[in-house]
């Protein structure tokens, strides 16, 4: 009876991830026959053109304004969530303010992205007069992501040996210097990783820009003005069903870069290059 209870699971694990797997395929499929004709040189080195905008020309702003809101909700989502997640785990010590602590993450975990881009949009542009921006669109972002890097950057420190800690504490070392010289240093390799995988998810979001600081078209000039990104360049082509083939080549565009990220974020969080130099130095030697 308990193999077949154990064999009845493996068979709804293996169907379970086949039905994912095909339904990946499919919409990648979809997306590259439908996209890859239009993707050339031209449609990534210009802007777009045309009558309506975007029947012609590129993408060009678009990837560098994706690019700039990654780079920018990763800092600021990073460098919030370490700061939190430090000072649940090494400093808090009071077991309600850490119940009431990790109450508020899951919140903002759960708050549709649209509700945060409407916070911002109240808060930073109306309530603080700050123009619709890369700024503000990229704290909606960050916002949005920010759960994500504080939880996984508390489990980094969960998992952190407790010994090491301990020992540091038996020594009479700082709380802030053994943070800084001792959990941060092991754990940066990850936490560079973690940063990596919340801009991929920040970079593929369009619900927290449609009121915060991106337009259909501009060119990227300064941290308070508005700029292009590639998930509401994409939105906008649909929406108003103008060149449906370069929407799709947009796509494809948007889905080769959050490859790239996840691969990335992958290698590093595996440490794949030092191996691959460290193999390459023993095989010399």
């Amino acid at each position: 009876m308990i193999r077949f209870k154990d064999n009845l699971i493996k068979l709804f694990a293996y169907i379970s991830i086949f039905i994912v797997m095909t339904a990946i395929f499919l919409i990648f499929s979809f997306v590259f026959f439908n996209g890859i004709s239009g993707i050339n040189l031209k449609f990534l080195t210009e802007n777009p053109k045309g009558m309506p905008l975007g029947v012609d020309g590129g993408i060009r702003n678009a990837i560098i304004g994706s690019f700039l809101l990654m780079v920018l909700s990763m800092f600021f989502s990073t460098v919030l969530g370490i700061c939190f997640a430090i000072y649940n785990k090494i400093f808090c010590k009071s077991k309600i303010i850490k119940m009431l602590l990790s109450f508020l993450i899951q919140c903002i975990s759960s708050i549709p992205s649209i509700i945060i881009g409407l916070f911002v949009y109240g808060f930073f542009i109306v309530t603080l007069n700050i123009p619709k921006s890369l700024f503000t669109a990229s704290i909606a972002l960050s916002l949005m992501v920010f759960p994500f890097v504080e939880l996984n950057v508390e489990k980094l420190i969960e998992e952190f040996d407790r010994q090491c800690i301990r020992d540091s504490y038996a020594l009479g070392i700082d709380k802030i210097y053994m943070c800084r010289k001792l959990i941060l240093p092991t754990i940066s390799n990850k936490i560079v990783s973690i940063s990596i995988l919340a801009g991929s998810y920040a970079v593929g979001a369009t619900a927290p820009l449609l009121l915060t600081g991106v337009v259909f078209m501009a060119k990227p000039s300064g941290l308070f003005n508005p700029v292009m990104a590639l998930p509401f360049h994409l939105h906008m082509l649909l929406s108003q069903s103008v060149a449906t083939e370069k929407a799709y080549a947009t796509a494809m565009v948007l889905i080769g870069l959050l490859i790239i990220l996840n691969l990335l974020s992958e290698i590093i969080m595996r440490n794949i290059g030092g191996k691959i130099v460290e193999y390459i130095r023993n095989k010399k030697s």
